[in-house]
């Protein structure tokens, strides 16, 4: 219960803090989130590739959401690919899971719930640029809008392997206990460092 108070508490304020904060006070929260993200991080006293890529990761996600600042909706879809990539993979995963794809860095993860997350994010993300977001994504066919958003949330859980590895690596369950019921910043957001920078490569380079 207090996973899915806090979680749905983290959700809207998030979504206030897309949508409605300025200019000054969006730049503050990245610069809070990098902290503590980078702080977690280094917690684990993990020195490999997976960590170095988990950093360079962070750095370059951080930078695109600073970058893009005055486009809050194309952040949102940004960000809304990866939570409903992650969630309705944990719902398709329930319902169907049976063949375990990673055990060894995340033993609930199944193919199942994999494919159905996946297939979930890019139908609803899809629909919601095509009929109620206004974005710059509104300029791409429906094809190559399909495409972002495929290739987008299938980086999202390569996102949330590369972190789990790592946790794996320093034999932790979480990276921290900043939220209740989820642990740490880091384990929230570890599906966005490798979503947020490819959506917004294919958002340049297909344009």
């Amino acid at each position: 219960m207090i996973r899915w108070i806090s979680g749905i508490g983290l959700g809207f304020l998030f979504l206030a803090y897309i949508l409605l904060s300025p200019n000054f006070l969006f730049n503050f929260g990245l610069i809070t989130i990098f902290v503590i993200a980078l702080y977690e991080l280094f917690k684990l006293r993990v020195l490999s590739l997976q960590s170095f890529l988990s950093f360079i990761f962070l750095v370059t996600a951080i930078l695109c959401l600073y970058f893009y600042e005055l486009e809050r909706f194309l952040i949102l879809i940004a960000v809304l690919i990866s939570v409903t990539t992650d969630a309705f993979a944990f719902f398709a995963g329930k319902a169907f899971g049976r063949n375990k794809i990673f055990p060894g860095i995340s033993p609930n993860k199944t193919l199942e719930g994999t494919i159905g997350g996946i297939v979930a994010s890019v139908l609803i993300n899809t629909l919601l640029v095509i009929l109620i977001f206004q974005s710059s994504l509104k300029t791409f066919d429906s094809f190559l809008l399909i495409l972002i958003m495929l290739i987008s949330a299938a980086a999202s859980v390569f996102g949330d392997l590369l972190i789990s590895s790592v946790k794996r690596q320093a034999n932790l369950k979480d990276t921290g206990n900043l939220i209740p019921g989820h642990g740490g910043l880091l384990d929230r957001i570890d599906s966005h460092l490798l979503c947020i920078p490819v959506f917004f490569f294919l958002f340049e380079a297909l344009q």
